[in-house]
């Protein structure tokens, strides 16, 4: 009874050393995992402010360029610039608005969601006062618009400082590099930024004035004119008669829902009248129309007079008007 005690007491204390062991192994396991899992989740967060913070530091870099060389952008170049700018700070907020970020980290998440959501409502603010003062350098409403659009950048520049503080003693070293500095509006060249100067700056730069002109620039007929009768084209008789018309965006802004109107009147008194319609034409570019299957008779003469709307601020060709006759049946 004794030795069987013994060994009782000798497997007891074995069993539980294996528990012991064990036990220490899973918890070893455990925080280790744990700990892993934490990384993970830092390092995940981090990469996404890594991408926010560098797709908002070009945007600052762009701003700044454009402030301090407006003399030497276009009204394209510049309403190029700043539409990309404020397409990018869309696509970072969503960006941004859809990361976890870890506990320690949410002040710091805080921070940058303030300062993008800021950075945001400052360049739509700027955008629209800095077209209005390139067209009219004393509209109120566009010098406003751009004191609210600079007073929005700066407060998110100084969330963004926040942010940075809050990451200061943060292991980035897995990332793509150091996060950026951002300043939207540097206060060593804020005078550059000042609405009033702007405004003049822009005015002496006439490539940045808004220009709309809409033109009728060319017409062809299909078959084209084989001879001349009595002063007029004369085309030949055919299955089918087209004609061909090219409008040209001679201005600098972006037009839609351009409706182009063709009206036929033959020397009988037969009218015949067709619309077509393109929907968006870029400043400076140009879009070819066919106005298919005319009809046109044999022996008889037409007014063909090819229209645009005339609101622009060249209205002498928006409306071209020809003559032409159709040759006799051979």
């Amino acid at each position: 009874m004794t030795y069987t005690s013994e060994m009782r007491r000798r497997r007891r204390r074995r069993t539980i050393i294996v528990i012991v062991v064990v036990g220490a192994i899973i918890a070893t396991a455990y925080g280790v995992t744990r700990a892993l899992g934490e990384a993970e989740v830092t390092r995940a967060y981090l990469d996404i402010a890594y991408e926010v913070a560098s797709g908002q530091a070009l945007a600052a870099d762009s701003l700044g360029e454009m402030v301090t060389e407006i003399e030497q952008f276009t009204r394209p170049r510049m309403l190029q610039t700043l539409e990309e700018m404020e397409s990018r700070s869309d696509e970072l907020a969503t960006l941004l608005a859809a990361a976890d970020p870890p506990p320690d980290l949410e002040r710091a998440d805080l921070w940058l969601q303030i300062a993008i959501t800021a950075w945001r409502n400052g360049l739509s603010e700027a955008r629209a006062g800095l077209l209005a003062l390139a067209s009219n350098p004393v509209d109120s409403d566009g010098a406003a618009a751009l004191q609210r659009g600079l007073v929005d950048l700066r407060v998110g520049d100084r969330a963004y400082h926040g942010f940075m503080s809050e990451i200061a003693d943060v292991d980035t070293t897995l990332l793509g590099g150091p996060f950026p500095s951002i300043a939207f509006v540097p206060t060593t060249s804020e005078n550059l930024f000042d609405p009033v100067d702007l405004a003049r700056r822009m005015f002496l730069t006439p490539e940045l004035a808004s220009v709309d002109d809409l033109a009728v620039a060319d017409i062809r007929l299909e078959p084209s004119p084989v001879g001349v009768s009595g002063g007029l084209p004369v085309v030949p008789v055919s299955s089918s008669q087209s004609l061909g018309v090219t409008i040209n965006n001679r201005g600098n802004e972006s037009r839609t829902g351009i409706v182009v109107t063709l009206q036929l009147v033959s020397n009988d008194g037969e009218e015949y009248s067709a619309t077509q319609e393109i929907e968006s034409l870029e400043g400076g570019a140009a879009r070819s129309l066919t106005f298919a299957d005319l009809p046109v008779k044999p022996g008889t003469r037409y007014q063909v007079t090819v229209s645009i709307p005339s609101d622009d601020d060249e209205a002498d060709n928006d409306s071209t008007t020809f003559r032409f006759a159709v040759n006799e049946d051979a």
